[in-house]
């Protein structure tokens, strides 16, 4: 455990705000590094936000299991000389360590296990970190390398209840602009045609029409701006509407809801066409036999549906069975206070290596 931490600490030192590909890069390198002295095959291959980690161990299992993160944070450069990680109280606090750098660190314990035991029952094991989940709201670079899997454990923290994620929402975040006309606020503002107020009478309409317009459907306007000066009528105004759903059907339906604008004089408005990540469809036989190895440990046997989105929804769109939720236990993930449980990491591991042996070995079929 100890040695464990101490990558942490490292890998948390470096600042990996996503969009900054040379940080995101020595994230990779140094991952690649670690992945490299356990004897696993590496690759890191270049995408346009960043390096993308392969790495790769072999048994004499069969099939192909692939453990999935990103080494991206929301946390800007300086966050990690500010908030170095530190043990209290049985957690470990620091930028990232929940999401999802102790999770990556998991998956790579249980990676270096494998590695270290190539006559083990597991399979081909391959951990896939990209570069830039946070900010995409489409598909990853790299999406065509998931392909074929027999399986994906996805390491985002688990949830504080000890949960793990068997599905997920879909969902996407909607730019809305209006396009109006200015004029002077105090002289002549019938001249002008307000896109600002425009665009209020549609996060109104979301808010009273979209939101909860089908089960678990949810509709938000979570940004809006608009205006250069006081005194003029504003001409263009901008919001973002956070959208959620249970089924992909659903989130195409919100979609459409959210762009069936009113009329409104002199007031032209526009939707964007992000279509957003997929939901995550519950794999039932893994995720039945995760909780109960997880019971055997001596871990709490929950499960949860997650509103917020990862790259796991993407490999279950692609037919891939999935499960997340499996980094150690955490909470308060994109805040100071993020935090994971230092009790959790071990039996984490042993979960997941136990899951790989099982998928090799055949005896659990997804």
């Amino acid at each position: 455990m100890s040695a464990f931490l101490a990558r942490l600490a490292e890998l948390c030192a470096i600042d990996s705000p996503t969009g900054d590909p040379d940080a995101n890069d020595a994230c990779a390198r140094l991952l690649a590094l670690w992945a490299g002295q356990a004897g696993a095959e590496v690759e890191l291959l270049p995408s346009p936000d960043g390096l993308h980690l392969v790495a790769r161990s072999r048994g004499r299992g069969r099939g192909r299991v692939v453990l999935l993160g990103h080494h991206d944070t929301v946390f800007g450069r300086g966050t990690a000389a500010m908030r170095p990680v530190h043990v209290t109280g049985g957690h470990a606090l620091g930028p990232g360590v929940a999401d999802m750098k102790g999770g990556l660190l998991v998956a790579l314990a249980a990676l270096e296990l494998c590695a270290a035991d190539p006559d083990g029952p597991h399979g081909v094991v391959e951990l896939h970190s990209v570069p830039d989940e946070e900010g995409r709201n489409v598909e990853p670079h790299t999406l065509d390398l998931l392909r074929g899997a027999d399986a994906c454990l996805c390491f985002e923290c688990g949830r504080a209840s000890g949960a793990i994620v068997t599905a997920r929402k879909a969902g996407t975040w909607l730019t809305l602009t209006a396009y109006g006309r200015p004029a002077h606020a105090g002289t002549e503002p019938e001249r002008g045609r307000n896109a600002l107020m425009a665009l209020v009478r549609e996060a109104l309409r979301i808010e009273r029409e979209v939101d909860g317009a089908r089960p678990g459907i949810t509709a938000h306007v979570t940004w809006m701006r608009a205006g250069e000066v006081k005194n003029t009528i504003p001409d263009v105004a901008e919001a973002v509407v956070d959208v959620r759903a249970a089924s992909d059907a659903d989130l195409a339906f919100a979609f459409e809801q959210v762009g069936a604008f009113g009329v409104h004089d002199g007031v032209r408005l526009v939707r964007s066409d992000d279509r957003g990540f997929p939901a995550l469809a519950r794999a039932d036989a893994l995720a039945d036999r995760a909780l109960e190895i997880l019971a055997a440990l001596g871990q709490p046997a929950l499960e949860e549906t997650a509103g917020g989105v990862s790259d796991a929804s993407w490999t279950s769109h692609l037919g891939v069975p999935s499960i997340d939720g499996l980094g150690p236990i955490g909470a308060l993930d994109h805040t100071p206070e993020e935090y994971i449980e230092v009790d959790s990491i071990e039996p984490r591991i042993a979960a997941t290596v136990q899951l790989l042996r099982e998928l090799g070995a055949g005896a659990l079929v997804p």
